[in-house]
């Protein structure tokens, strides 16, 4: 199962996926996020939250974390730097009139689980968010950003190879988060899955925590029912008139 697609004619794309159980009202709309990306992107992804969801189930770390704040800087001191044309994604949650859920970290537990992070990882990581930032700033290009942004239900080498290389930020970027979320989707199944009607659940997280959801609706007895792709961003940005 792909959740995003890179190609050369079509960009970057993500895969808004529909999962549903035969006997139950409650279906899942799943969301992989990419977090720099066009703005209309993200207007597109506000609007169907807004208009096809009853409840909305979305990842943020809690503020109060430097380590969180460190590894969100990768992207967003690239937020519509000229020569990119992109935006840190952007959706208001507040504004879409159905409840919203985060059962994210907070800022406390990602901090306690930096601060516990092997020295050796820690040091590598503040060596290398400075140095990809200033690179991009400096050479970035939309198709270099999109070389490693295809994300399918199993891991790609480079990203076992990432997961080989920093183990200890795995677990807590990736692994912690995928339980959590898992868990909140096994509370809506319990919650919502038996009401009379039809019920929809909308998952909003990046791409890599995707493959949890999709595992998780899976045991619960889900299946992938249909999908339909929407540009995050083209591989060329449009030429200014």
């Amino acid at each position: 199962m792909q959740f995003i697609e890179v190609t050369e004619l079509a960009g970057v794309r993500s895969a808004v996926i529909r999962f549903r159980r035969p006997d139950s009202g409650l279906e899942f709309l799943l969301f992989p996020m990419i977090h720099l990306g066009e703005a209309e992107f993200y207007r597109e992804v506000t609007s169907q939250l807004r208009g096809r969801c009853d409840l909305v189930i979305a990842e943020g770390v809690g503020k109060g974390s430097a380590g969180a704040d460190a590894l969100v800087a990768s992207y967003a001191r690239l937020d519509r730097h000229e020569r990119l044309g992109l935006v840190v994604q952007d959706i208001d949650f507040d504004s879409l009139g159905v409840p919203v859920i985060n059962p994210d970290m907070s800022g406390a537990q990602f901090e306690q689980g930096f601060r516990r992070l092997p020295l050796k990882e820690r040091v590598l990581l503040a060596a290398m968010v400075p140095a990809v930032v200033a690179g991009m700033r400096m050479f970035g290009t939309r198709r270099y950003l999109a070389r490693h942004l295809t994300t399918e239900d199993l891991l790609t080498d480079a990203e076992a190879a990432a997961e080989d290389a920093l183990p200890g930020v795995d677990d807590l970027v990736v692994r912690r988060r995928d339980r959590l979320l898992a868990r909140a989707l096994t509370d809506a199944h319990r919650a919502w899955g038996e009401r009379p009607g039809t019920f929809t659940a909308g998952v909003v997280y990046g791409a890599a925590h995707m493959r949890a959801a999709s595992r998780t609706l899976s045991e619960l007895g889900y299946h992938a029912a249909d999908a339909e792709w929407l540009t995050v961003f083209l591989l060329e940005p449009p030429v200014s008139g």
